[in-house]
């Protein structure tokens, strides 16, 4: 299965970083903790854009269960290893450098050592040859505080890839559904031994 890398444009986290939402609170630790985050996601974007494998997975947490989910069935990579080599594939859609973003539409919040946020965006990049694209994305992540500072834990983007077509009209099916499955024969009993 073809994966579309193009989601994973998680340079949206710089964008949606810009908060006004997570810079809301007023209390002086709030806004600390606020200026703190968005330096962590503005490393982000700088890093994606600049195709900085190292430092991009230094801000994800250090956790096992770090996670990165796409748009389709299958675009689910967790652990650090696994979101490596799909940053790696990615690296080879667009051109270094020519990354950017708009988030009209953003929210988010934190909460002690756990922040969140969701945002949508207009990506602008190039692909290898140069050549210019424009497209919509939305993301949302989850950041715990380490010791080190805010990193990513979970990541999800997605973006429409293809038109569906329109909805089916009112009362007609959407698809014809898949028949049922012959169920399986139960497994013969063992023969007993003769007394």
């Amino acid at each position: 299965m073809k994966k579309n890398y193009r989601l994973l444009l998680t340079a949206t986290l710089g964008c949606a970083l810009t908060l006004s939402v997570l810079a809301a609170e007023k209390a002086p630790d709030a806004e600390k903790a606020s200026a703190e985050l968005k330096a962590v996601l503005n490393q982000h974007h700088e890093a994606l854009n600049k195709q900085d494998i190292k430092a991009l997975m230094a801000l994800y947490a250090d956790n096992p269960n770090v996670a990165l989910m796409g748009t389709g069935s299958g675009e689910f990579w967790k652990g650090k290893a696994a979101i490596e080599e799909t940053y790696k594939h990615f690296f080879e859609t667009f051109k270094a450098g020519s990354l950017s973003h708009q988030c009209p539409e953003a929210t988010g919040g934190e909460e002690g050592n756990d922040a969140w946020l969701m945002a949508s965006c207009v990506m602008k990049d190039s692909d290898p040859s140069g050549q210019p694209r424009e497209f919509e994305l939305n993301v949302s992540a989850v950041l715990k505080k380490e010791k080190a500072g805010w990193r990513v834990q979970a990541l999800h983007t997605s973006n429409l890839a293809e038109d569906g077509g329109p909805p089916p009209e009112a009362g007609a099916p959407a698809a014809t559904p898949a028949p049922a499955a012959t169920p399986a024969p139960a497994p013969a009993a063992p023969a007993k031994k003769a007394p």
